[in-house]
């Protein structure tokens, strides 16, 4: 397994062009196999107003102490509400036009949002959105206190009901001591520390050190242990490699310049609906 740095957080500015009340937004902009970009956000008010997606899925996840939990609206008729240590896990297949917003207008939400890549077997599939509450996302727990929330995949023999279209695990870590995570050979993925400072190792490697705010990527299998000095509240997402070509034009992320097009016409033609 190869642990490589990534870039740290930094401020992305005026909300990318949109009008926000209030908006400290931090961007991870990388390529880890799947997972293209990750953003931890705190917002009030309404950062984003309804936009389209295509070709990969946008999920966004309410932080546990998150004031406010999130609402989502979309082109398929869907509107969803999560609260604290919920998810919704937009697959955009095809295209479909979404809007999400704090749930409490006036109380602000801290929350994740990353982007999973789709294979070119799913790209052109039909949208579909998952979602769990954060009282169904499974705990794993021992007897330092030290808890796993088990938002998609496998640890420790729980399993989280979400099921993407593509295999992905994401672990929401709160620990001290050690914590080890089993990565599988095809997997790559992304680590990253919100707060706490931390050891990786792996096998006979000197360990690499993370502080707060700092992520690393994860390319390959091998048995992952993550040390912490006092407590650490660590994210673990991945899934097994994409060897596909990307291209990526705003909300569209397709295999090719000909589907981007495509996908173009689709949204100006009203084939991903109407919100």
């Amino acid at each position: 397994m190869r642990i490589s740095p990534v870039l740290l957080p930094t401020p992305y500015g005026d909300g990318g062009g949109f009008s926000v009340e209030s908006f400290d937004f931090h961007t991870l902009g990388y390529d880890a196999c799947s997972v293209t970009q990750l953003d931890e956000f705190r917002v009030n008010g309404v950062p984003f107003g309804p936009h389209p997606h295509a070709g990969f899925c946008a999920v966004t996840y309410v932080m546990t102490d998150s004031q406010s939990g999130l609402r989502s609206r979309d082109s398929l008729g869907n509107d969803i509400s999560v609260g604290p240590g919920g998810i919704i896990w937009t697959h955009a297949g095809r295209g479909l036009i979404h809007h999400e917003l704090p749930a409490h207008p006036g109380m602000q939400m801290h929350g994740l949002q990353f982007f999973v890549k789709l294979r070119s077997e799913h790209k052109l599939g039909a949208p579909r959105v998952f979602s769990l509450d954060g009282d169904a996302v499974p705990v794993w727990g021992n007897a330092d206190g030290s808890r796993v929330r088990v938002v998609a995949g496998t640890f420790e023999h729980i399993s989280s009901p979400l099921h993407p279209v593509e295999p992905f695990r994401f672990f929401d870590a709160a620990f001290t001591k050690t914590l080890t995570l089993p990565v599988p050979e095809d997997h790559c993925g992304l680590l990253y520390l919100i707060s706490g400072e931390v050891d990786l190792s792996i096998d006979d490697h000197a360990p690499v050190m993370m502080a707060s705010q700092q992520a690393v990527t994860l390319d390959g299998g091998g048995l992952l242990k993550v040390t912490a000095k006092g407590w650490a509240h660590l994210l673990y997402l991945s899934s097994s490699r994409i060897d596909e070509p990307q291209v990526i034009a705003g909300p569209f992320m397709m295999n090719n310049s000909q589907q981007i097009e495509d996908a173009i016409r689709r949204y100006r033609n009203g084939e991903m609906g109407i919100l």
